[in-house]
């Protein structure tokens, strides 16, 4: 069997910069020149060449229209009939700090430059200028906004994988001790049940006992798995053998609401992992996909080999060049707008009713793929359904 090396797209849990979905916007460029006819020449050029051209003719309407456009170039012309451009420029500048400003002007000079450059400019030109070199000018300059959006975005990343791994040492440590504390009432919970069944109203009251304690357990577990960051025991699986079990049991488990179905391809990889946090994993998800249908729905799993090429754009977000298995499983639920899709594997973070979800489901699968030498995808909209990839390496092949 070949290998698939293309798949439905999805949204990385590392991805910079989301997959494009919809047409891009266009590029807005702010043209501040008190010469009416120069502006609107410049602004119909520029619309030609694909921007979005907003023209003010003095400073408080340029400011005005910074605020409302937000565009990401300013065209300045040094000589304003009411104000200055440099000064405007500095006024930018603290309105808007990212705001990339090139100085227009038919007055070059060297004092005019510095002064321009000193005040926050990115750049100078002057009038008469090819159309050619400024177009080339504003790409540099669209470049440089991509470019620190970027980093922006990898910070941002980076500031919340740490705390991630912050909120994972604390949780790990908190669940231990509460662990402890629930292992006592347990215990004693389970003596009394010994001794008041001949009393229904008592034992029917610790039996509810016993119920919150396990839920508590479980709670406790999910805590100390998303901190735990050690691999543990890790076996090859067939997922041709496991996945059909697991159907087995999620039949069970879902509601006759809901129709279930398997897709596996031929000559499945095998993958190696801790099967119970396989099974763990995809139940998880399962229950997840029950709870976006409530009115019923379709759910169906499938599976299949892989191959990441070097320039496939998953490897931005850590999923290395090589063969694997993508598990997907797929529902027909109310989908997750933008919005929460791009918080879903936060900690904690939840769009269920109080008590209905603790919000560490979707960051325990992520943290058991990653451990495996993988990466989750996601890939949802409104009202047409979630699709959860989770990419698994194939597993070493054994030496003859």
């Amino acid at each position: 069997m070949t290998d698939q090396t293309d798949l439905h797209t999805d949204f990385i849990g590392d991805d910079v910069i989301p997959h494009a979905t919809e047409p891009t916007e266009k590029k807005r460029v702010l043209i501040v020149d008190d010469d009416e006819d120069f502006a609107a020449s410049l602004a119909g050029l520029l619309e030609l060449e694909g921007y979005q051209a907003i023209i003010a003719h003095d400073p408080p309407s340029a400011q005005r229209a910074l605020a409302l456009h937000l565009p990401a170039v300013a065209l300045v012309d040094v000589r304003l009939g009411v104000g200055n451009g440099v000064e405007l420029v500095r006024a930018f500048r603290q309105q808007s700090p990212d705001l990339i400003c090139l100085m227009v002007t038919a007055y070059a000079s060297v004092e005019t430059a510095v002064e321009a450059l000193q005040a926050g400019a990115y750049d100078y030109l002057c009038k008469p200028f090819h159309s050619a070199d400024l177009l080339a000018t504003l790409e540099r300059c669209f470049e440089r906004t991509r470019l620190m959006e970027e980093k922006r975005l990898v910070a941002e990343r980076l500031g919340q994988m740490q705390r991630i791994e912050a909120m994972g040492q604390l949780t790990g440590g908190i669940a231990h001790d509460f662990n402890n504390i629930l292992a006592a009432l347990l215990g004693n919970l389970r003596w009394l049940q010994e001794h008041v069944r001949t009393e229904p109203q008592l034992s029917q009251m610790v039996d509810d006992a016993l119920e919150a304690v396990k839920a508590g357990t479980e709670l406790t577990s999910r805590l100390l798995n998303f901190g735990r960051r050690e691999g543990g025991d890790t076996a090859r699986v067939d997922l041709g053998e496991a996945l059909p079990d697991l159907m087995r049991v999620l039949r069970r488990t879902l509601d006759d609401k809901i129709g279930l179905s398997l897709e596996l391809a031929d000559d499945l990889h095998e993958v190696e992992v801790q099967p119970a946090q396989l099974e763990t994993s995809l139940l998880n998800l399962a229950l997840n996909a029950r709870d976006a249908m409530p009115d019923g729905g379709l759910l169906r799993f499938e599976a299949c080999n892989f191959v990441v090429r070097p320039d496939d754009a998953r490897v931005a977000s850590g999923l290395l060049p090589g063969q694997y298995v993508v598990i997907s499983v797929i529902d027909t639920g109310h989908g997750m707008p933008v919005a929460v899709r791009s918080r879903a594997l936060e900690p904690l973070f939840t769009t269920k009713a109080a008590g209905k979800g603790s919000g560490l489901g979707l960051p325990m699968v992520d943290g058991f793929v990653r451990q495996s030498g993988g990466r989750l995808g996601i890939s949802s909209k409104p009202d047409e359904g979630t699709r959860i990839n989770l990419y698994l390496p194939r597993a070493v092949q054994s030496r003859p």
